[in-house]
């Protein structure tokens, strides 16, 4: 037995590797995001009372979520296409009640844009976590048709996060925040991810025909050769002799240090007058860890019911969505009794239309197709694989570049038509009168949801069992 197997530094390696290396259950990945979650919620809400008393103007935290952010760099990435002469469009920023159109009024850097930094929270996130769990590799589809997909995903991704005012992590907060936007985001990448999975079956059966696939002998067909990868760097040497090379083995090293500078760079933020961004970063920072140590998709979790037979997923997000209308409750229910909080009842609600559901089932399709919405592609970037930095940066820029179209009338007339004005109009607690029956109403649908999805994972697993 290992000489390292007893005393404190025994129990410090179990405890290393059962927390860092080894993949957490997803209902524990579930937990720790509606933790981060509620975290991030109840910061905005401190956010809001500072703003208020008349602190920083600028530092501002908003719930989870992470298409504002990356519609911020998606402009700036437009107008340096403009400047060698590619399509792009002028983003000079947005358009406020009194006509005027200056982005750099609101913020004097974009990345102090709340969502910018949850984006990047999530990042570092994942990356600390791959990092410490040696996982960090660059990775690249084994079929390059991977990336066709990808760049398809990200297309319609990027069209749907901009009619349904988000994505799946917005959706996710909307849930908790109980407005109208939720059920038909919900709703729509459900019908789109129903799609999605079944262009991929079609797709992977003309690949396999291709390549006169064979079946394993057991009569169950093998779908997934779609997303294999290989590792391109590191290289693992031949022989297990030689041990780990640098590349993985210093990974938890290189670790430790990024955590230590995010640690020095958020206390300078708080000391020059950003608290809030700083725990909003953190927040999102252990959101993009939990993801990352669990495994947990979006896409996976509206997909493989309708793809793999798997609903696991599905049920783990579910657990997610009924923490957080639980977690939120208590400040929303302050944000009621409060006048100078009243911002907080109704923080992540959107306008509802036709042209959320039409959005986010364009969406659905999108991230099924690329394997991840936003935040997946986020703690996945960071994990080194590479057909997700091509639909992530797909995503980035069609989003971005069609962003503008949410401030015409004909829009707002057509795809948002509820809440536009008074967003009350769209959230639960205000349309029932009661919050208890809005809670009710919601854990509800969400219940529904995932034993539909897990229902419909049955059905997909029984019709290819059956070949």
């Amino acid at each position: 037995m290992d000489e390292f197997e007893f005393g404190v530094l025994g129990w410090w390696r179990a405890w290393y590797k059962k927390f860092f290396r080894e993949k957490w259950p997803l209902w524990l990945s579930a937990i720790f995001m509606a933790i981060s979650g509620i975290m991030a919620y109840g910061i905005a809400t401190w956010s809001l009372a500072r703003t208020v008393s008349g602190a920083n103007p600028y530092d501002q935290s908003k719930p989870l979520g992470t298409f504002l952010g990356l519609k911020e760099l998606g402009g700036i990435i437009n107008n340096l296409l403009g400047k060698i002469g590619l399509p792009h469009y002028p983003f000079s920023g947005y358009i406020w009640p009194d006509g005027t159109v200056n982005f750099f009024r609101q913020y004097p850097n974009p990345l102090l844009e709340p969502t910018a930094g949850t984006m990047l929270g999530i990042l570092f996130g994942g990356l600390v976590a791959a990092l410490l769990a040696k996982e960090f590799a660059l990775k690249v589809p084994l079929d390059k048709s991977e990336y066709g997909l990808a760049v398809s995903g990200g297309v319609m991704m990027g069209f749907g996060a901009v009619f349904m005012f988000g994505c799946p992590l917005v959706s996710t907060t909307n849930i908790g925040a109980m407005g109208v936007q939720s059920i038909l985001m919900v709703t729509g990448m459900t019908i789109g991810s129903y799609f999605g999975a079944k262009i991929i079956v079609w797709l992977e059966k003309r690949r396999m025909a291709l390549k006169l696939a064979f079946s394993d002998g057991a009569g169950y067909r093998p779908l997934m050769h779609f997303e294999k990868t290989r590792t391109i760097w590191p290289r693992l040497p031949e022989s297990a002799d030689g041990g780990e090379p640098a590349s993985i083995k210093y990974q938890p090293h290189l670790a430790l240090a990024l955590m230590l500078a995010m640690v020095a760079v958020l206390f300078r933020f708080g000391h020059i007058g950003y608290p809030a961004l700083a725990l909003s970063f953190g927040a999102a920072t252990l959101t993009g860890f939990a993801m990352q140590r669990g495994g947990i998709c979006f896409a996976h979790a509206y997909r493989e019911p309708f793809l793999s037979g798997f609903a696991d997923m599905s049920r783990a997000m579910a657990l997610l969505y009924i923490l957080l209308i639980l977690g939120f409750l208590p400040m929303k229910l302050l944000g009621a009794a409060t006048p100078d909080l009243a911002y907080a009842e109704i923080f992540a609600i959107s306008p509802a239309g036709v042209g959320v559901l039409i959005g986010a089932a364009l969406f659905g399709v999108g991230m099924a197709l690329n394997g991840a919405c936003v935040s997946d592609s986020l703690w996945r970037t960071a994990e080194g694989q590479v057909k997700i930095w091509i639909g992530l940066l797909t995503l980035i820029c069609v989003s971005s570049w069609f962003f503008p179209m949410r401030e015409e009338p004909w829009f707002k007339t057509i795809f948002a038509p509820y809440g536009s004005k008074n967003i009350r109009d769209v959230y639960l607690p205000h349309i029932l009168g009661s919050y208890p029956l809005a809670v009710a109403l919601m854990i509800g649908i969400i219940v529904l949801w995932a034993l539909l999805l897990t229902w419909f994972s049955g059905r997909t697993f029984r019709k290819y069992m059956e070949g």
